[in-house]
């Protein structure tokens, strides 16, 4: 265990970046910047060894036929989860493989800060064990020995008006907040009598056969079949803390594969929760890594780099273009360079993608980027309050909507992380607040301005946990800007992806991930990645 020794309250201070971190992290901050100030002549001198190696590579294989055949060159476009993942098996397949990533870090939302001292996920800091997709593809990295489990601590829900904020345990055997079992206590205290009366007939109201196929929604079958409150109350606090969206824009089978047919077989929506649950792992429904998931990003970035491939940072891609009748039918062009390739995979969000994409589509088959608000901030405090080391508010806390809070979701980080408050040592907490919804205009996240989002931080977190908070117990404080978060699918997203895929199917070689076209999770986006660049799938 680390020891913290004596703190001392430490200003925050603005970075590069307008970030806020406190005083004992900015020299990593600054030297990061100054390396970052010359990484674009660097990223230019990396693409022309890409370029020259590409025109060696060829004009070997066209002076002889009996020359050996040298690798085909694929260029991954992004370098987030979904890019690295793509290019990795590529790399595996016997692909020569460049990563070409717009920005100066690798990961895209998964990212990583250090704040007072601690190594902190500035981004993703789960993984969804259900399935075991992604447990499965980190032995395949070396890395399941470094998966963390939770404390087990539970989650809470705030409700409220102006006059009083009330905090309740979340159900213990809830999914998506939809109760297993609509008559306990904790369903009761936090939807009241007369909606735990409503939410219980789900269990005596015959199943709809047309659900069996029928378009769903999230809310249109929870208000169906256990009630307006229920919805209000249980469920939409949770989609809108994990997922950033309204449950009426998620399809059922998107938020939760297999409960459509639970439904059907049991008659009844508690009870094929609980049939799910059942089936479900012992233990915490999310993992993490110890270290944090950044592990993940630093795993796949090392192990391309040990196999050959090149990855370049500060190289936003321009344009691309293809040629069905060349022999290298894709050449794509970033920072005036113009790079060789038999495959590409696009592996940005849906906005810079659909630019790279359109150009090579028909007018009337080209695909239109939604115009959707979508800022979230992520607001990390690093605080000095030994109030917390018992936890009040669990594991962390979802928000109602119609509370007097401007965060929609806190995690007691040091609580839910075991190997995280060993770092952390006693007294000392990580909390993290998110804040904005997909599709709402949320003025304190789209100003920009870091420092008034850090105080309203501090200002929620201390209703939230119910511990009162100040600036001087902060220790480090950074703010995570997230601008191309997407929902779990609904209908349009999905007919999107058919109108894609069929778009997409003349440009042999072409593919396109990530989780605009996956859905959100991690699991979702690796399971995309690996089957869109499958060596049987060309």
């Amino acid at each position: 265990m680390r020891n913290p020794g004596p703190r001392q309250p430490l200003q925050c201070v603005k970075v590069e970046g307008a970030k806020y971190v406190s005083k004992e992290s900015s020299p990593a901050s600054v030297e990061r910047s100054e390396i970052s100030s010359q990484s674009p002549a660097h990223a230019l001198r990396l693409l022309e060894k890409v370029r020259k190696a590409n025109e060696t590579r060829h004009n070997k294989r066209t002076a002889t036929d009996e020359a050996k055949p040298k690798a085909a060159h694929a260029v991954v476009i992004g370098g987030g989860i979904a890019g690295l993942v793509a290019a990795r098996d590529l790399r595996q397949t016997g692909y020569a493989v460049t990563v070409l990533e717009a920005n100066d870090s690798f990961g895209g939302s998964m990212r990583t800060t250090d704040v007072a001292g601690l190594k902190i996920d500035a981004g993703a800091e789960s993984f969804a064990v259900r399935q075991g997709t992604v447990a499965a593809y980190l032995d395949e990295l070396d890395l399941s020995e470094k998966i963390a489990q939770t404390s087990g601590q539970s989650a809470w829900l705030i409700q409220g008006d102006e006059q009083e904020i009330v905090a309740h345990p979340m159900p213990a055997t809830a999914l998506l907040g939809i109760p297993a079992d609509v008559r306990t206590d904790a369903v009761r205290n936090i939807i009241g009598r007369a909606g735990t009366v409503r939410a219980a007939a789900d269990l005596i109201t015959p199943m709809s056969k047309k659900w069996a196929t029928q378009k769903l929604s999230v809310a249109e079958v929870v208000r169906t079949r256990m009630g307006q409150a229920v919805l209000d109350l249980l469920v939409s606090p949770v989609i809108n803390g994990v997922y950033s969206t309204d449950p009426a824009q998620i399809s059922i089978d998107a938020a939760a594969p297999g409960l459509r047919q639970a439904m059907q077989e049991t008659g009844s929506l508690a009870r094929a929760v609980a049939k799910l649950q059942a089936s479900a792992p012992a233990g915490s429904r999310v993992g993490g890594l110890e270290g944090g998931m950044f592990t993940l990003v630093e795993s796949l970035v090392k192990q391309l780099e040990d196999s050959g491939a090149t990855l370049v940072r500060n190289s936003p891609v321009t344009a691309v273009s293809y040629d069905a009748h060349a022999q290298i039918p894709y050449t794509v062009t970033s920072l005036g360079q113009e790079i060789q390739a038999e495959r590409v995979v696009i592996a940005t969000p849906a906005a810079p993608a659909l630019e790279l994409i359109n150009p090579l589509l028909a007018s009337e088959a080209q695909i239109s980027a939604e115009d959707t608000s979508n800022s979230i901030a992520l607001a990390i405090l690093v605080v000095d309050k030994p109030e917390l080391d018992d936890a009040p508010r669990g594991s962390g806390v979802l928000v109602n909507k119609n509370a007097p809070l401007t965060a929609k979701a806190l995690t007691h980080s040091t609580a839910k992380w075991p190997w995280l408050a060993n770092e952390a040592g006693p007294g000392t907490h990580v909390v993290r607040l998110s804040f904005g919804r997909i599709g709402e205009s949320e003025p304190v996240v789209e100003s920009g301005n870091d420092e008034a989002l850090i105080e309203l931080a501090i200002k929620d977190a201390s209703k939230i946990l119910g511990v009162q908070l100040h600036r001087d117990d902060v220790l480090g404080s950074f703010v995570s800007r997230f601008s191309d978060m997407v929902p779990l699918q609904g209908e349009a997203a999905v007919q999107r992806r058919v109108d894609l895929e069929q778009a997409l199917a003349p440009l042999v070689g072409l593919d396109v991930v990530g989780a605009w076209i996956s859905g959100t999770g991690l699991a979702r986006v690796i399971s995309q990645a690996r089957r869109a660049v499958a060596i049987s799938a060309r």
